[in-house]
């Protein structure tokens, strides 16, 4: 019997990057349904009593970018925003800029009004207080009346000293939410290695684990409660004691059914290779509209031997949690460099499917994002670094050099395909994370959780902080605290005025306060963990 569990994320509107707030996980066949709300507040018209800049405009209050703020020089100050059409609005956030607590908001009045001269008090604070930098603060009050106009008044700072006064965002919420469901299907298998290697570890949400079946030839079957529809899905490959790809899938088939009698093929593959352990390779289904109860992995052939085993397989449904991201994606192959065409031939799905994956990641649901990017541009040139990544949250920007790209699909033991879908594991981390703790070590244990880095190439040596970080964060998720990667995306620190040991201080206590293991102890397991040096 199908059970139905509600996380109504409305009831705490505007959760907000570090919120606590669990999605509960659904044991087989449950449905868990996550209601979002929706922020109003995209598309008007903004205006406020004063700005510093372009750069600290009325503006950036309303951007979905935390990392951007709005500043005015006096106070008391307000700020108006204009809907395009009238809007109830019963609860607000305020998120605190990155700097100077001082010229955070202390008190201000919320007024409605429909023509931007009566106005209708709806909510009156004071007294109050940011707990730290880009921190979100929720309020709600009673209102039914649509309104044209909200306007945030008598705004003053901390010290209520006519100064500064600034703000990273305004989130303005009413009865609109987005639904998504999260399915854990129940799954049955032609075999299974029992007690260890067993179907359920299939969606357990860690390749880690894995099924095994002493067979060249098997099936695996998907019952989600109810007719749901996809438009992808994703097998990761499992680890071997001696990392041979042998076992891993070479072909199969796709299909879909509502009575377990007639089945529709929906995709085939042949010739398929796991160049890495635990490496996800995603699917596109481009034109799948037809929702199914049941779906179904059949004449699945391995590599060589008696063996096929898979640690994940995942489904993209079409109203899943993640769904909710869905920034435009735009490709400009300014190096006319056609083997990234060939490589990605449907691109903008692929990046899309990875940018949602890499969300997933980062965070526990879309509502802790602070940032909320509208368009990812993907530029290919033939200079520049490998890659990077820039912009706002109106526009990111992915450089990558086909330089680059043309060496790799040069080398006959590399694949183009999988040098692509690394770097954008680890870009689009860049486009999306938020915490300061090690930038570049955080999205790069992205890339090695999906597989597109060899985990098992990685020597002992070195230390936590100078050598493979990367991937001793992805191996802490992985073994000692799941969930650790969104922690440490969770922390940032104003490193103004610090010193160098204060901020590596700092960086060190982040893995005692969020394992409760010393970073030491951890370092030496992890080393354990490695094949020795050469």
């Amino acid at each position: 019997m199908k059970k139905l569990g509600v996380l109504l994320l409305a009831a705490a509107i505007g959760l907000g990057f570090g919120s606590e707030a669990a999605i509960p996980n659904a044991v087989a066949a449950d449905s868990v349904t996550t209601i979002l709300p929706i922020n109003l507040a995209k598309g008007g018209t903004v205006t406020a009593s004063g700005e510093n800049g372009e750069h600290q405009s009325r503006l950036k209050a309303f951007d979905q970018f935390v990392f951007s703020k709005w500043l005015t020089f006096t106070s008391p100050a307000w700020l108006q925003y204009e809907f395009a059409t009238a809007k109830i609005v019963n609860a607000y956030s305020i998120t605190s800029a990155e700097d100077a607590p001082d010229r955070d908001p202390k008190n201000w009045v919320v007024k409605g009004s429909n023509d931007g001269m009566v106005w209708t008090v709806l909510d009156m604070r004071t007294n109050q207080s940011f707990a730290g930098r880009h921190q979100t603060n929720t309020y709600s009050f009673v209102n039914s009346t649509p309104y044209n106009y909200i306007k945030f008044d008598q705004f003053v700072n901390q010290y209520e000293n006519g100064g500064l006064l600034q703000l990273a965002e305004i989130k303005l919420f009413g009865d609109e939410t987005q639904t998504f469901q999260s399915i854990k299907p129940t799954v049955t298998a032609s075999g299974e290695n029992a007690p260890t290697d067993v179907k359920g570890n299939l969606v357990d949400g860690t390749s880690t684990t894995k099924w095994l079946t002493y067979n060249n030839t098997a099936w695996l079957q998907f019952d989600f409660g109810e007719a749901v529809t996809i438009d992808g899905y994703a097998l990761t490959s499992a680890k071997t004691t001696n990392n041979s790809p042998d076992a891993d899938p070479k072909s199969w088939v796709l299909q879909g059914s509502n009575d377990l009698a007639s089945w529709t093929t929906l995709d085939t593959k042949t010739n398929e290779n796991f160049r890495l352990r635990h490496q996800r390779k995603h699917y596109l289904l481009e034109n799948n509209t037809t929702a199914y109860r049941y779906y179904k992995l059949n004449n699945i052939q391995n590599h060589s031997g008696w063996t096929v085993q898979l640690s994940e397989v995942e489904f993209s449904r079409t109203n899943d949690l993640w769904h909710a991201v869905n920034p435009a994606i735009e490709i400009q192959n300014l190096a006319g460099f056609t083997p990234f065409e060939t490589a990605l031939p449907n691109a903008e799905q692929e990046i899309l499917a990875i940018v949602r994956k890499v969300n997933e990641l980062l965070y526990l649901s879309p509502a802790d994002a602070p940032l909320e990017v509208k368009k990812i541009l993907v530029k290919i040139e033939d200079s520049g670094p490998v890659a990077s990544m820039g912009g706002d949250s109106e526009l990111k920007t992915l450089t990558f050099n086909s330089q680059h790209l043309a060496g790799v699909a040069a080398n006959p033991n590399q694949s183009l395909r999988d040098e692509i879908i690394g770097i954008l594991y680890h870009e689009l981390g860049h486009a999306y994370q938020y915490g300061n703790f090690d930038v570049e070590a955080l999205t790069d244990s992205l890339r090695f959780s999906a597989g597109y880095h060899d985990r098992y190439s990685v020597a002992q040596g070195g230390s936590w902080h100078t050598y493979g970080t990367a991937n001793f964060i992805r191996w802490i998720e992985d073994t000692k605290h799941r969930g650790f990667i969104r922690k440490l995306n969770e922390v940032s620190l104003n490193t103004y005025g610090l010193t160098e040991a204060q901020i590596f201080a700092w960086k060190e206590s982040q893995f005692q306060i969020i394992t409760g293991i010393p970073v030491s102890t951890l370092w030496t397991q992890y080393q354990q963990s490695l094949a020795p040096s050469l």
